[in-house]
Parts: structure tokens; sequence; C-alpha cells
């Protein structure tokens, strides 16, 4: 996930998640809808999983929405990250929005304009669907996303 040059005035949407474990592929498909939505600035990612070595590209952008699947929390939450926060983001993932954030600031110096979209699954078994309850709180995901872009 590398960026090339600079991209201060846009915006990155990282769908995090893996297609192949049913509504764990809800990061992922939230972000291809907004990618089709073909925003001028914006610039999407799809990922499994976030990584250290992303951070870097991440700090390159004016803005960062992480979307990724729950396994708890609200059915659909959309809220600025940030490293005070200690209210433990719901995430699968062993690097956390949170842990990003702190690392951007403590290691970089640097303010990374995080928002983190999450959307409650209940079945991350193995499978390449996306329930009908997911399928439709992504919908309300995705408007929530091209609401916060709008206004940026």
């Amino acid at each position: 996930m590398s960026s090339k040059g600079t991209n201060k005035d846009s915006i990155l949407v990282v769908g995090v998640g893996n297609p192949l474990r049913s509504d764990d592929g809800a990061g992922s498909y939230v972000a291809e809808s907004i990618e089709a939505r073909g925003f001028n600035k914006v610039k999407v990612w799809v990922t499994q999983q976030l990584h250290v070595e992303d951070l870097e590209s991440m700090l390159s952008f004016s803005k960062v929405i992480l979307i990724d699947a729950s396994t708890s929390g609200p059915v659909v939450d959309l809220r600025q990250v940030n490293g005070t926060d200690h209210s433990g983001l719901a995430s699968s993932h062993h690097l956390s929005a949170q842990t990003l954030v702190n690392m951007a600031s403590n290691v970089y110096h640097k303010e990374l304009n995080m928002q983190l979209c999450s959307i409650r699954g209940s079945n991350f078994e193995a499978g390449d669907k996306i329930s009908p309850e997911v399928l439709y709180c992504a919908q309300k995901a995705i408007e929530l996303i091209c609401s916060s872009i709008m206004e940026s």
C-alpha cells in the first residue's frame, strides 16, 4: 500500500477485512462501493489487515477513513479516532486505528486525521457472502462515509 507523491488534499478510504470470512468482508465491500462512486481526490485501499508499514503512506492524506467489521458495539458507527480514546475500538485485528493514531504522534510527530467506521457482523465463518443484515448496515455506512467525504 504505497502512495506516490503527495496526497495532502486527498482522502484515503481503507476497507479492512477478509472477504472469504463472510461478514468480515463488509469493510472491503463498503470501500469498493465508495470507489465506484468516483469521488475526486479519494483513493481506496482494500486490505485484510493493517500493517505498521502503512502508516507512513497514510500520513500523506488529509483524512483517512478506516472501515472494518466488528464483533461488538453499535451496528454502524463512524467516529473520529484520537490518541486519548481508551474505550477500546472494536476490531478483530491486532493493529487498531487508535494504535496508528498514537504511532503517528509518537514516532512521526504528526497528527493522523482518522475516522473509523465499524459495522457489527455476526458471521465470521468461512464463506464469501455477507449476511443480509450486514449488507443493510453496509449501505448505511456508505451513506455516512459519503457525507463525511463531501463535508471535507
